[in-house]
């Protein structure tokens, strides 16, 4: 075979390598609802000194814990195909068992949740989730009562967290 129709031959088939490559880089996953309450479904509970903006450490986005419940403001992808959007949500009951020591039941990771609170004023928390154990820390952006708030840090703090 001659040397120029071989080059041409391995250019076109470069070309279509490549072109089909970009293509595949530029197709989006399909997104579908995380089929979770909105905050309208959900009615709130007792009020707490860390109701708020909070931020989630893993995804950098923003819930807001609010009487017992804790919903999205910013949404995300979760599995990469579910759509939790801003008024979903996402952890229900927020209940706290001791001071500074919360329970509930993370909807998006299905399974219980245990927050800690620490001397820090980031809430810990571990879920034990439907795929095991996830662990990620809820940093306040914004408190409701921030006094309320700096009253149970104290009390944290005294109990040596």
């Amino acid at each position: 075979m001659p040397r120029l129709p071989l080059i041409t031959v391995f250019t076109l088939c470069l070309t279509m390598m490549l072109g089909s490559t970009t293509h595949a880089q530029t197709m989006q996953v399909p997104e579908v609802g995380a089929f979770l309450p909105s905050i309208v479904e959900v009615k709130p509970g007792k009020v707490t000194p860390v109701d708020g903006l909070w931020s989630i450490s893993s995804l950098a986005k923003i819930v807001r814990i609010d009487r017992g419940r804790i919903y999205a403001i910013e949404g995300w992808n979760h599995l990469l195909i579910f759509k939790i959007k801003p008024g979903m949500v996402v952890i229900t009951p927020f209940q706290e068992e001791a001071k500074g020591i919360y329970s509930g039941q993370d909807l998006p990771l299905q399974g219980p949740l245990k927050a800690i609170l620490t001397g820090d004023r980031i809430l810990d928390v571990t879920v034990a989730g439907a795929m095991g154990e996830v662990r990620y820390q809820l940093i306040p952006q914004q408190l409701d009562d921030p006094d309320a708030f700096n009253a149970l840090i104290k009390e944290v703090r005294a109990a040596g967290r």
